[in-house]
This record gives C-alpha cells, structure tokens and sequence, in this order.
C-alpha cells in the first residue's frame, strides 16, 4: 500500500453516526479483497467520531474532516477527490458489506467487457436490532439509461462499485440534490456505460428513522425529487410514450410511485409545488395504463386535494394491514389442521 496505489478505493461520507460507524468501517476491514483503501469523510460531524476514527490502527484508514457540512453529496464529492484506486466502491455509514463484497464484484469487472462501468448487488434489510427482515433483488443489466430515467432501481450506494475512468470527465454527485444524488449519478454514468449484477446480497442495509436520512425527511424528499425530474423528465408527457425497453405497465408503476412519494411528502410540509407535481405524475401513471382502474382512483383521489389523498392512502393502508392480519390467520389455522 506505500509503495503502489490500491485497486479499489472506498468511499464512507458521515455525519453523526459514530455508534453506526464503526460497524461499516469494520465491514470493510474484514473483505477478503485486501487491497483497497478507505476513505472516511466527516461532514462535520458533532459528536465524537473524530475520536473513534483516529483509534482505528490500520494504515489503509484515510480520514477527511470537512470544516464545514456539505451534506450527503457534497461529501461524497470530496471522497472522489481524494480516491488513488482503478475502482470504487462506496459504503453509507449505516450499512455494513458481507465479507466477500469487494473481491465478488471486482471479480466480475475483470471478467466483463469494457463498456461496464457499474456492478452491484443484491442486498439484505435489517432492522435496528440488526435482524434481516427482507431481501431487494434488482435485476437490471446491460442497457439501463430506459429503467434509470423512472426509478432508482439501483438502489442504496452500498451496493455499488464503478471504474474510476467513469468520473474522470468530472462527473460529480449533484449537491443541488438533497436526495437522490445517487439516483442521479447511476442515471449519468448509464449513458456511457453498461451495467452488471451480481445475483446475491453483499450489502446490508439498515432500515431506521433518523431526521436528516434522505429517504423520510419530508423537505429532503420533496425537493431532491423536484430537482431530479425538474432535471431529467423535461418533456415528461411525450417521451414516456416512445417505444423503449420499459414497457407501459412498468412505465405506469414508477410515474406512479414518483407521484404517490410527491403529494405525501409535499403534503406534510406543505409544499404545493410537489403536491401539483405528484397530482401530475399520478395522472401520467393512468395514462401510461388506461385500463388500470387503482391507478384512475388515485389520481382522481389526488383532484380532491392532498388532505383528501393522504387519508385515501392512510383508509387504504390500515385495509392492506387487516387483509394481511387475516391472510396469516387463515395459514396459520391451516397449518394446525
């Protein structure tokens, strides 16, 4: 490692986590892969992490103290400044990797064609008792800028590795975004490159509230949504028609998911910007699959105003709940027969 510049690079940006943090940092330090190193980078943090990162005797430790909070993007941004590696891979300070992350996936880079510049993975969810409680299993490969462009099918960073050459013609996470920066970047880095899964879980991620997460802080999600499609779905209304390899169904699902995250979160700040927009991306979601009556209750349900659509989403959750309290009871009693 003095001598010659590691072949992957790790990125962990944190901010107030140091109980989460160690956890991550040892996840890396235990890959079978050995040869990486790990850049820490401290949003200026407030409490006590400095101390316990400088506890952490191994040389292949880097730490970068930020002077002033750059949030989720900003920080990330400073991580691939610093990074010396052919590959990257980044962590979030709440997750953790399996031991065999690094070497499986770097594995199939160099058995890949060239135009790969991405491979992830699958990933476990774990509660804040650190049980696996679900499985994500996406499957895209190839070709994905036509999936990308609706959702973040990707996922958490943690699951990522990308070639270093994908960000030499400067390409940065976007700190406009407050969330989906990396939605942003996968989305970015698909327009020259292929992408590669690897068909198990190598990541855990951690399912738990915290107010400043970019996926349940209301503000986070409206605006970094209002920026992303503000940014990418230009025209929106004629290019989800074209022909592509999504096909309408799927087309429908995500605008629908984009509208139903908007007027919610837009609806607990108030925001009636994102609730327009989250009215217009539900109309869009029936359109895309005329026939698919849910989808016409929704947006119809949306026209009545987001107090009206948040208590058809709260009567319509608690109904979903029943009929999954009443589908255990009719196995279990199965079962016993």
């Amino acid at each position: 490692m003095e001598n010659s510049k590691p072949i992957v690079s790790v990125i962990i940006p944190t901010f107030n986590r140091a109980n989460l943090l160690i956890p991550a940092i040892q996840s890396v330090l235990n890959q079978t892969l050995e040869d990486f190193e790990l850049i820490v980078v401290d949003d200026a943090s407030t409490d006590d992490t400095q101390q316990k990162i400088t506890g952490i005797d191994d040389p292949r430790v880097r730490y970068i103290l930020q002077e002033k909070n750059l949030g989720e993007c900003g920080t990330r941004n400073t991580g691939l400044g610093a990074v010396q590696g052919q590959y990257i891979a980044f962590l979030d300070s709440d997750d953790e990797w399996l031991p065999n992350k690094l070497e499986k996936q770097l594995n199939v880079f160099q058995s890949a064609p060239d135009e790969v510049g991405v491979v992830y993975s699958w990933l476990q969810v774990m509660n804040d008792q650190g049980k696996i409680v679900r499985m994500r299993k996406p499957d895209i490969n190839g070709d994905v800028k036509d999936y990308l462009i609706y959702k973040n099918l990707i996922g958490t960073p943690s699951t990522v590795m990308i070639k270093k050459e994908c960000i030499e013609s400067d390409l940065q996470f976007d700190t406009n975004l407050r969330c989906c920066g990396d939605w942003d970047m996968w989305l970015q880095i698909s327009e020259s490159y292929q992408f590669e899964v690897v068909p198990e879980p190598l990541a855990l991620y951690r399912d738990h509230d915290e107010d400043e997460r970019g996926s349940t802080n209301h503000a986070m999600v409206t605006e970094g949504h209002l920026v992303f499609v503000d940014k990418h779905h230009q025209g929106i209304e004629e290019f989800y028609r074209q022909p592509s390899t999504l096909d309408n169904k799927h087309k429908s699902l995500y605008l629908f998911e984009i509208g139903r995250r908007l007027m919610c979160h837009g609806h607990e700040i108030g925001l009636v910007d994102a609730i327009n927009t989250g009215k217009r991306y539900l109309y869009l979601a029936a359109l895309a699959n005329t026939f698919d009556v849910y989808l016409w209750m929704n947006y119809f349900a949306a026209c009545c105003g987001s107090v009206f659509y948040t208590s058809f989403i709260q009567v319509e959750n608690r109904f979903r709940s029943k009929l999954g309290s009443i589908r255990r009871k009719v196995t279990f009693s199965y079962s016993l027969q």
